[in-house]
């Protein structure tokens, strides 16, 4: 959601820019020493709570998303093909990881709900068989029915995780008709702005050289990060 600023203004990444040391948002300031500069902070270390600042100045952020979107849509239009392979690249190996791990820990937690129905089948003929009593039977059942349960929610969940990872080839297109829909834009709008990601990432800034570096990680609606070969030349012809 975007919010207004005290002096009622609405900034374009309001809401959208998260710590990536504690994955919390980070809320729009104004230094009134500096001209009324308007920057970003970490709301978990605004709160006095661990974390740095990662202070990042709102100009700052809109320069380097705005750059990073002409260059990736440039290079979409351009280059379609290796884009979409570029893209494909990264969804398989991500899509290997996920579903491997997804599968397994659902086979597992399937495997142990069947376990648990044995279990709580022989724990009531041995009850019925007077091997049990009445009160044992109830806390041990309880136990394992509450497990059964909590598998059973997980197993949901991974289930729609691994049609999710299967569902990525389709979201390509998706990304690409986004592509075709602004093209030729002039100006980043908050339009354009959501239609094309789903969050920013910001990292504490480090000194290389004397000079503070920041990593942003821009994450993409449909296809999440992308790495796109040539960047740094693109600024230059830009610049």
């Amino acid at each position: 959601r975007r919010r207004p600023t005290e002096m009622g203004e609405m900034n374009i990444l309001s809401g959208m820019l998260y710590c990536a040391d504690c994955g919390e948002k980070m809320y729009l300031c104004r230094c009134t020493t500096m001209n009324q500069k308007e920057y970003f902070n970490c709301s978990t270390y605004r709160k006095k709570k661990h974390c740095t600042s990662h202070q990042i100045t709102a100009r700052a952020v809109e320069t380097l998303i705005e750059n990073d979107l002409r260059y990736t849509v440039k290079f979409a239009t351009e280059r379609k093909e290796e884009f979409v392979n570029i893209l494909k690249q990264s969804t398989d190996a991500k899509n290997k990881r996920e579903l491997a791990s997804a599968i397994t820990e659902r086979e597992e937690s399937e495997k142990r709900i069947d376990q648990l129905d044995k279990i709580i089948q022989s724990l009531y003929e041995d009850k019925v068989a007077g091997k049990l009593s009445e009160e044992r039977y109830m806390k041990m059942s309880d136990n394992y029915e509450a497990e059964q349960k909590e598998l059973t929610e997980k197993v949901k969940t991974l289930k729609a995780e691994i049609e999710k990872a299967q569902t990525k080839y389709d979201n390509i297109q998706k990304f690409i008709a986004i592509v075709k829909r602004y093209s030729d834009f002039e100006e980043l709008t908050p339009e354009i702005l959501r239609a094309f990601v789903d969050k920013i990432i910001i990292y504490e800034k480090v000194k290389v050289d004397g000079h503070y570096v920041y990593t942003i990680e821009i994450i993409y609606n449909f296809v999440e990060a992308i790495d796109l070969p040539n960047f740094d030349a693109f600024l230059r012809e830009e610049n």
